[in-house]
């Protein structure tokens, strides 16, 4: 999806930064250098039944792989398997190899984005687990080792071994650089090449020795990681893989095919029925233990000692630090017609969910987990859920002030020059 292109203007470009058509750079928080101990425990909550996996902390602005990371890992569990940490290094890795060995940077690596990007890059390259890919980080919230290898990486391309072009075109080379930034052992990229080749001949959507190879070098093809999905054609829930749910690519402009597969929706521009449509769609997903990725804008000014993301408290402060943001919705609050109060996290039984599709329904806040990390005093100290954030209607809706970029790249409060709407977009699941 072509954020870019609907003037989505992105900020906290000294830590993010922004990929080609269809990126999202994403607001990290300006303490994840900072190793902070979290909450490891999954939790669940009722109202919606999303199954959750361990909340993370991102070291660097790629919030999109770990909100895509946290949807596969739920659906995988939903399918009845034990919860599993999928690597969001090991798809970082290969964005920045596609970015290098393409063509497509100059001296800097871009951290950001989108669903469909990382869609694509599950399919070429698969999964891999945390442990399996840097075993030092295997029970870590938050990545030492993707900020490191960011510094040395573009530090090779701005005056290093990759600072040529001819370099860059230089696939083993890009392989190797990469390798020694992540600080890959020996068996680590000989598994690699055992299944890709030292510089990248194959990938699993386009040749079947790299398939053939996948397993014993632990690599997870997409067919091979189980999903529960719900048929659009007869609505029943089935095992499906998670090569049925990411589909298939055409460029970042066309939506993706298959029978099971996601598509990002935008946030309508105007309120009433269209927006109340867009959140019944959002509902019955919920409803059915689906988790929605969800794409916003951040300011920070707008978030609560107790988790929550609130216009009356931006309002309050006036704009903060911007940015773009993806985390994974798993649960919401609403006042029902009818019904009352149909509160986030408590029991609600299949009537209650029915009533609350109703047009009068009000949306009260959404809840999401976040790529934040878990126990965060330094950010907030009374989260419901650590980890997780409650996005109110009324922030998301906005419309709030929009603020440009200082010569450093950081939001200038001063230069607020317009107001947008802060939801942007959701990935739905075929069908709804």
């Amino acid at each position: 999806m072509d954020l870019l292109g609907k003037s989505r203007w992105l900020s906290l470009a000294s830590m993010l930064a922004l990929a080609t058509f269809g990126a999202v750079g994403c607001a990290a928080d300006a303490e994840d250098d900072k190793a902070v101990s979290g909450d490891d425990e999954s939790s669940k909550d009722d109202i919606t039944q999303v199954s959750h996996t361990k909340v993370k902390r991102q070291s660097i602005g790629n919030c999109w792989l770990y909100a895509t990371a946290s949807w596969l890992e739920a659906m995988n569990q939903a399918a009845g398997n034990p919860e599993q940490n999928t690597s969001e290094s090991w798809l970082t890795y290969w964005h920045w190899f596609e970015q290098v060995a393409n063509g497509g940077r100059g001296d800097e690596i871009s951290t950001g984005g989108s669903y469909g990007t990382a869609a694509d890059l599950i399919a070429r390259y698969g999964l891999m687990n945390e442990g399996d890919f840097i075993a030092g980080e295997a029970n870590a919230e938050m990545s030492s080792r993707q900020s490191s290898a960011l510094n040395t990486i573009n530090a090779s391309l701005k005056s290093g071994v990759l600072k040529d072009a001819s370099a860059r075109r230089d696939r083993k080379l890009v392989r190797q650089e990469l390798d020694r930034a992540w600080g890959l052992d020996a068996d680590q990229s000989a598994r690699i090449d055992a299944v890709f080749g030292p510089g990248v001949e194959r990938t699993l959507d386009r040749s079947g020795p790299a398939n053939a190879a996948a397993s014993a070098n632990k690599v997870i093809r997409p067919q091979d990681f189980a999903a529960r999905l719900k048929d659009p054609e007869t609505g029943a829930f089935v095992t499906g893989t998670l090569a049925d749910a990411i589909g298939k690519g055409n460029g970042w402009w066309a939506p993706r095919q298959g029978k099971f597969a996601w598509n990002e929706v935008t946030y309508p521009s105007s309120g009433g029925t269209a927006r109340r449509a867009f959140w019944k769609r959002v509902q019955k997903a919920l409803h059915d233990g689906q988790p929605v990725i969800t794409s916003w804008k951040v300011d920070f000014n707008a978030l609560t000692r107790d988790s929550r993301f609130s216009k009356t408290e931006l309002d309050r402060l006036g704009p903060g630090r911007q940015g773009g943001h993806m985390t994974v919705m798993h649960d919401y609050q609403a006042e029902v017609p009818g019904i009352g109060l149909l509160k986030a996290g408590k029991q609600a039984t299949p009537r209650q969910m029915e009533r609350a599709l109703a047009d009068g329904t009000k949306i009260q806040f959404v809840r999401v987990k976040n790529s934040w990390g878990g126990i965060r005093p330094d950010r907030w100290d009374d989260a419901v859920m650590p980890g997780y954030h409650d996005l109110e209607m009324s922030y998301l809706d906005g419309p709030i002030k929009e603020c440009s970029e200082d010569a450093s790249g950081n939001t200038d409060t001063s230069r607020c020059t317009r107001e947008v709407t802060p939801l942007w977009d959701v990935v739905l699941p075929a069908g709804y």
